[in-house]
């Protein structure tokens, strides 16, 4: 038998040359996808290997061929072109040599780098692998992108006082990683977090409520923020805002948190400060409005007896010559009594206190009572006024006739009072806009007029158009800021319009609610009877003679001013000082089978005030329980016909007051008992 040798298969022989070849090849090709380039250098520094897109990274000539060049050299040519900053080059070449060469561990975590610019701008990091077989292998990269990233990151967190930590939720401990690791450990509030347990930090109460919060949301996967009190490295106090989000792997696991805090001490200080700010403001305001509202009583009060007193001469003392310096008096008082009632009427608007009472009534007779107001003014400051009201105009609509009134005054008397020796129009009409129907009135003067620079602060608080207007023309500023704020809460606007010395024009555009309900006939007014009953020297027997009134107040003034203006017109008056007088008189009364007709009560008074003594005689179940009330109140809180009426009240009149006021409150109240009787 014959033995044959087996021929032994030898593999093929591959020259050291192209093998290095193809493994360079291989760099390149895992450098691409990676997105860097691959330099290789022999232990002279000579290159052996480099990716073209190095050229493209180093802003280097890219036809040149660098296979064979000397890195250090090129590192030389980076270096003076400005790359690595001032300095000497050859320094700079010494430097990378020493580094380059420089051995390296294999427990290094992480390979050296080299960052440095390039002429445009850009960021270009070298890292450096372990030299095997004489060789070194370079990377090169771009991370210009990075860097910015990295550095907006460092930045808004120093900006914000802010950071993040890593929960490992294995060893349940914190942690820092890359780049951040050195920044976040120099941190005081992050260090704390890494090197101490965290119940150890936070405030005992807010760890409660941040571990149930934790574990909730730990359940359901979610992220979960918290605010919690902790102490600093300075033994500070400080409040911390964290936001947790969950780190999830692809088995649902929760492997970790990434923790965003931000130290908000100082916010929350502000915020604190802000409210302990605002608080004082409101304690201040409320006192300011406190004060007002005390500053009309005490000054109505008083001016209750001028003006009453001066109507009651005026109207029951027929001297010609006295009674223009009586009138004088009147309207001196009045003055007083608007100052004060604008200050209030600011202030309940700034508050939003004031509510529009919308009911049935003529805008007719709205502007031409407010014309007739001004009417005697006019005539003593030389100006035509004239009145003129559209025959499209309604004769009712549905509108807060008492507001829009007040916002016409303010508008008339501007006009007068800047229009001296002049022509003051006011007129009334609707239009149509926008499918809608609105009441429109127009007041125009001749008067002075407005730049635009004035016109800009027309409606401003406490503003008039220029510093002499208030020593010239006297008033508050408040006038145009209460019509303009009036009117808005009816739902309508203002517009005006005016030129220096070419005078003003106003209107006012309120829309029109339709009045469903047609009167029967017009009543007449109490101010026709009282004309009527004045025609002669000796007052007509009036259809209030008859009237046994009971007036309750605490202040024999206003005592005396009431039976000074009733007492040619009504039969009997009878006083009482408190609510504990006045319900005893009206049980004598009672007891002796006679009865009062009405009852004028004051609100404040001691003892028993009016609304205690008007919620008594409501609920006696004895024969005056209905007997009418009419408030007669110095309170701007009172003097609300609706407020009086929730207390038991049947109306209300403000202090002070005129015979033409007194004699048309009776009037409603008897009205309306007239109708209860009928409808019963």
């Amino acid at each position: 038998m014959t033995l044959t040798a087996q021929a032994s298969v030898e593999e093929p022989y591959i020259p050291l040359s192209t093998l290095r070849t193809l493994q360079f090849e291989w760099l390149s090709r895992l450098g691409r996808l990676s997105g860097t380039a691959t330099l290789i250098v022999d232990s002279d520094f000579t290159i052996v290997f480099y990716d073209k897109s190095i050229l493209e990274t180093l802003e280097l000539d890219p036809d040149q061929d660098m296979t064979g060049a000397c890195m250090l050299t090129l590192a030389g040519e980076l270096a003076a072109r400005g790359d690595f900053g001032p300095g000497d080059p050859a320094v700079f070449m010494e430097l990378v040599r020493s580094e380059v060469t420089k051995p390296v561990s294999p427990h290094e975590s992480e390979p050296r780098s080299l960052n440095f610019l390039t002429p445009s701008g850009r960021r270009v990091q070298f890292r450096q692998d372990l030299e095997m077989d004489g060789y070194y292998m370079l990377s090169c990269r771009d991370v210009t992108k990075a860097y910015i990233e990295k550095h907006a990151l460092r930045v808004a967190l120093d900006s914000s006082n802010s950071g993040y930590l890593i929960f490992d939720l294995e060893t349940k401990s914190f942690q820092a990683h890359g780049e951040m690791a050195r920044q976040v450990r120099q941190d005081g509030i992050a260090s704390r977090f890494m090197n101490n347990a965290i119940e150890d930090l936070v405030h005992p109460d807010d760890f409660r409520k941040l571990k149930q919060k934790w574990y909730s949301a730990h359940k359901s996967r979610q992220s979960w923020s918290g605010t919690f009190r902790m102490m600093n490295s300075k033994a500070e106090k400080v409040w911390v805002k964290t936001q947790a989000t969950p780190q999830v792997s692809e088995s649902g696991k929760i492997t970790g948190y990434i923790l965003f805090y931000t130290e908000v001490t100082s916010q929350l200080r502000i915020q604190d400060d802000l409210r302990k700010a605002i608080e004082r403001s409101e304690r201040a305001l409320s006192a300011k409005n406190a004060f007002l509202g005390r500053l009309s009583h005490e000054i109505r009060t008083p001016m209750n007896a001028v003006v009453g007193i001066a109507d009651a001469l005026v109207h029951h003392n027929a001297d010609p010559t006295l009674n223009p310096k009586l009138e004088l008096i009147q309207s001196s008082a009045e003055k007083i009594i608007r100052i004060v009632d604008e200050s209030l009427e600011h202030t309940k608007l700034a508050e939003s206190k004031v509510q529009i009472s919308p009911r049935s009534a003529s805008p007719r007779d709205s502007i031409e009572a407010v014309c007739s107001l001004w009417e005697q003014k006019a005539v003593e400051n030389g100006i035509d006024l004239s009145c003129r009201v559209d025959e499209s105009v309604p004769d009712t609509i549905v509108f807060d006739n008492h507001r829009y009134e007040q916002c016409l005054n303010n508008l008339v008397s501007n006009a007068i009072k800047f229009s001296p020796a002049g022509k003051v129009q006011v007129f009334l009409t609707t239009l149509e806009k926008a499918g809608h129907n609105n009441l429109v009135a127009v007041v125009k003067d001749s008067g002075i007029g407005m730049n635009a620079a004035q016109l800009k602060n027309l409606f401003e608080a406490y503003t008039q158009a220029d510093s002499t207007i208030s020593g010239r023309f006297g008033g508050t500023g408040l006038g145009m800021n209460i019509t303009k704020q009036l009117i808005e809460l009816m739902g309508g606007k203002i517009s005006v319009k005016s030129s220096l010395g070419s005078g003003t024009v106003i209107a006012l555009t309120l829309p029109i609610k339709a009045d469903r309900r047609e009167e029967d006939r017009r009543k007449e007014t109490s101010g026709t009877l009282v004309d009527k009953m004045l025609e002669g020297a000796t007052p007509a027997k009036s259809d209030y003679e008859h009237l046994n009134i009971l007036v309750v107040d605490d202040n024999a003034t206003n005592h005396m001013v009431v039976t000074s203006l009733l007492e040619t017109m009504v039969s009997n008056i009878n006083v009482a000082e408190n609510g504990i007088e006045a319900i005893q008189a009206l049980d004598i009364a009672d007891a002796n089978g006679a009865q009062y007709d009405v009852i004028l009560m004051d609100i404040h008074m001691p003892l028993m005030d009016g609304i205690e003594a008007t919620l008594a005689i409501r609920s006696s179940q004895k024969s005056y329980t209905n007997i009418p009330i009419i408030a007669l109140t110095a309170d701007p809180q009172y003097q609300q016909r609706r407020l009086c009426k929730n207390i038991g009240m049947d109306d209300a009149l403000a202090k002070p007051v005129k015979l033409i006021d007194v004699l048309g409150a009776l009037d409603r109240v008897f009205a309306n008992q007239t109708t209860s009787t009928l409808a019963a």
